[in-house]
C-alpha cells in the first residue's frame, strides 16, 4: 500500500515563508547597527586622547604612502600593551593591529600607510588595565597634483 500524502494548509506555508523572510531581511540592518571600527563607533566611544601624539600631513598628493609616526605615553602606574591604527573609510578599516610583547611605559612608532581617500585615521593605545585611548587625526587626500592638466 502508497503512504498517504498530507497536504499543506497555504496558510501554514505563508506563515512558514514569512517567518523565513522576516529573519533574513532583519539581518542587514543588525550588522549595520553594530559596526566595528566605523567613524561614528570610534567617536561614540569617548576615547580620552592623553599621552597619544599623531603626526600625519594635512595634505597628502599621493595617497598609497603616506607617512604616519605616533608617539604613546601610558598614563602612571599603567602600561602600553598594544594598540591599532585605524582608517574607518578604507575597505579594510584596521590597517595595523600590534601587541607588544612586554608592556611599555613608552613607545614611539614610524610607518607608511594607505588611504582610500580623505578621512581621520584613528591610532587606538591599549592599557594592560583594559582601557583604551584613542586620538584622530584628519588628512586629506588628492589623487594627483594636477587635475586639468595645468
Amino acid at each position: 500500500m502508497l503512504p498517504t500524502h498530507t497536504t499543506l494548509a497555504r496558510r501554514t506555508c505563508l506563515a512558514s515563508l514569512g517567518a523565513v523572510a522576516a529573519g533574513v531581511l532583519s539581518t542587514p540592518y543588525a550588522r549595520a547597527a553594530t559596526e566595528t571600527n566605523s567613524q561614528a563607533e570610534l567617536q561614540a566611544r569617548g576615547l580620552s586622547a592623553t599621552g597619544i601624539e599623531v603626526t600625519l600631513p594635512p595634505l597628502a598628493d599621493n595617497s598609497n604612502a603616506i607617512p604616519l609616526q605616533f608617539t604613546l605615553q601610558a598614563p602612571a602606574g599603567k602600561q602600553l600593551v598594544g594598540f591599532d591604527i585605524i582608517a574607518p573609510e578604507n575597505p579594510n578599516r584596521v590597517i595595523l593591529q600590534l601587541a607588544l610583547g612586554q608592556g611599555q611605559t613608552r613607545f614611539k612608532f614610524n610607518t607608511r600607510i594607505r588611504l582610500a581617500m580623505s578621512q581621520e585615521v584613528w591610532v587606538l593605545a591599549h592599557l594592560n588595565d583594559g582601557s583604551t585611548l584613542g586620538r584622530a587625526t584628519h588628512t586629506v587626500v588628492t589623487a594627483t597634483a594636477c587635475f586639468d592638466e595645468t
